[in-house]
């Protein structure tokens, strides 16, 4: 499938920015199941770019003059192969699949999160049913309220209130694996569905199954595996590390945030 996205995400703020340094995981990650065919990622600034140590390609821009208002858009084709089972392709991974055990401070958990989950560890259930069932307990556990939740709130916070949205689904994910030692890693990118005209940036969770040496892809709001319709753009620990746009900034005041993300399937 050929997908044609666009995604605009523009700040602004009450008062001039005096400095800014912003770093973009905007392009799609390019391996045996997807790849892009042109992308473009257009910054007020000269852009550098460079490969974090997750794989993720990030562009690094710095506005130096005064500014209240700041915009980022990316877009281009990307082609992606339908998964078979929700499996990636096996590939040579610069990082050992046991950088993802570790909780974070988004992903922490408590002793109930640990027996909520406890089923994960059965190995007479086979591993995607282990984690298609999680992934369907934690949709249930946590309904998904838009506006509910922000970037700052942990797996702990959504799982006691529950309420929240992907990103939340993929921490709370993310804690009741890494619980129990289970390797999981957390994605950023989009979810393609035909039937609407726009789109949100999405997120989602890939979890490492040792038995076969391959990671396979779980999005627990949409209580599904993930097939031939998500578009990966970076992995991380946890939201910090796969995040589209993060920076720091020095004045501005209050800022607001517009993210708007069209996706059209091309034939």
């Amino acid at each position: 499938m050929r997908l044609r996205i666009q995604h605009h995400t523009a700040y602004s703020y009450t008062w001039p920015v005096l400095y800014s340094i912003q770093h973009v995981r905007l392009t799609p990650q390019q391996d045996y199941s997807q790849r892009i065919l042109d992308w473009k990622v257009k910054t007020p600034a000269r852009q550098h770019s460079a490969q974090d140590h997750y794989g993720n390609t990030v562009l690094t821009f710095s506005v130096n003059q005064q500014h209240r208002e700041l915009s980022v858009l990316s877009c281009g084709h990307v082609e992606i192969d339908e998964l078979q089972g929700g499996y990636l392709p096996a590939v040579s991974d610069t990082l050992n699949p046991l950088v993802y055990t570790p909780a974070t401070a988004l992903t922490g958990f408590n002793d109930e999160m640990k027996d909520f989950a406890s089923f994960v560890t059965d190995t007479n259930i086979p591993f995607d049913h282990r984690v298609l069932t999680l992934a369907n307990a934690v949709a249930d556990r946590v309904a998904y309220t838009k506006g509910s939740t922000t970037v700052a709130d942990s797996a702990l916070e959504a799982f006691e209130n529950g309420q929240g949205v992907c990103q939340d689904h993929s921490h709370v994910m993310l804690a009741c694996l890494r619980a129990h030692g289970i390797p999981a890693r957390y994605v950023s990118g989009y979810f393609f569905n035909p039937n609407v005209e726009q789109h949100d940036s999405h997120a989602w969770v890939e979890v490492f199954d040792k038995d076969r040496g391959q990671w396979l892809g779980v999005d627990a709001t949409h209580k599904a595996l993930v097939r031939g319709n998500h578009c990966r753009l970076a992995v991380g620990k946890d939201f910090t590390g796969a995040s589209p746009v993060r920076g720091i900034r020095t004045g501005g005041g209050q800022e607001s945030l517009e993210v708007s993300v069209t996706i059209q399937r091309v034939d």
